[in-house]
């Protein structure tokens, strides 16, 4: 049965993860997982070891794979969806809006007083609208007030009282504005990966076709060969054989390259999908406090990507003929009984 992983399961055991670790290509596996991956492959500390699902390298710490980046993605970090002000009340309350400038989730009832204020309206959108690093209610733990801003230096996540002690020289701002920014920088540093992908697919799908043209064409020239070889085996069995056997093998060898060609290509294409969709979910499940190394970690994958692999130029596949031998010659010039597979130049071919 098919089924499609979360950003919350490990790419190896396809579970929940457990005491995650993160790799500089942004999949993520259980610290068990990756010990018995690294074991499985006899790499120890300081050896280059590749990712089990895009195959980029990375080395194993000195301290092993415990060594590698935590990052979990916190599961109460997802929205209650209950109204913050009537809930504790009456129970169950669904939250419909969210006030930007109180940092609430409410229900309709509870936001007609934001909507109304002399002062001037608070900015109250609808759940929807909303990131899901907008959407959390953090509280400070040592002074017990609503997290609102995100410290740039410190890289953390901030209340204004923690601000006025700690932060007030370093650079900082709202998380709302901060994790906007977060998705902008996604979507930007994987804009360029998806056109090589529409470009890699578009090759992809010419390879294809070519080859598919190719391995008809294999098949007819494989029909006459045989043809040919049981005409001929009847006066001379072992040479026939052996003569037929060779022209079989320049056919496969043609056949292995041509599907090599396609391995290739969609092994970059499987990498760059991979990256694009772990990316995307990244930005929308990614607490503040990993933002910033998540960004980091996207852009140097997705640089490395579009340096690693550069959009082929058109393929043309190769074509064959069967051209039978002359008896007669062959008799006498003690050549090939069967005949020879030659390669018909294609116009526009690009040969390698």
């Amino acid at each position: 049965m098919a089924f499609k992983l979360s950003i919350k399961d490990c790419l190896i055991c396809h579970d929940e993860l457990k005491d995650s670790r993160v790799l500089p290509c942004i999949h993520s596996f259980c610290l068990k997982c990756l010990e018995d991956y690294c074991r499985s492959n006899n790499k120890l500390p300081g050896d280059d070891v590749t990712c089990p699902e895009c195959r980029h390298e990375f080395q194993i710490p000195k301290e092993g794979v415990a060594g590698l980046t935590v990052r979990t993605h916190n599961r109460e970090a997802e929205p209650s969806a209950m109204c913050e002000v009537c809930s504790p009340e009456q129970h169950d309350v669904p939250a419909t809006v969210y006030c930007i400038d109180c940092s609430q989730k409410l229900c309709e009832k509870c936001s007609l007083p934001h909507l109304r204020l002399r002062s001037g309206s608070h900015n109250v959108r609808t759940m929807d609208e909303l990131s899901p690093g907008c959407r959390v209610s953090h509280y400070c733990d040592r002074h017990k007030e609503r997290i609102k801003l995100y410290c740039g230096d410190c890289q953390t996540s901030i209340c204004s009282m923690c601000c006025l002690e700690s932060h007030t020289t370093h650079a900082y701002k709202q998380i709302n504005t901060m994790m906007e920014e977060f998705a902008r920088n996604i979507d930007h540093e994987i804009e360029p990966v998806t056109n090589h992908i529409e470009s890699f697919r578009g090759v992809a799908a010419q390879i294809k076709a070519e080859n598919n043209i190719l391995f008809s064409s294999i098949q007819a020239v494989e029909e006459e060969i045989k043809t040919k070889g049981e005409e001929m085996k009847q006066s001379i069995p072992h040479l026939i054989d052996f003569q037929t056997s060779k022209l079989l093998h320049k056919l496969r060898s043609a056949e292995e390259e041509a599907k090599l060609q396609v391995d290739v290509v969609q092994l970059a294409l499987t990498e760059m999908e991979s990256f694009r969709e772990s990316s995307l979910e990244l930005r929308s499940k990614v607490s503040p406090g990993d933002a910033t190394q998540a960004g980091n970690d996207v852009r140097v994958r997705a640089k490395e990507l579009l340096q690693k692999h550069d959009i082929p130029a058109e393929y043309h596949a190769p074509r064959y003929k069967f051209i039978p031998a002359n008896i007669a010659e062959l008799l006498r010039d003690d050549q090939n009984f069967i005949g020879q597979v030659a390669e018909v130049e294609v116009p526009g071919t690009v040969y390698t």
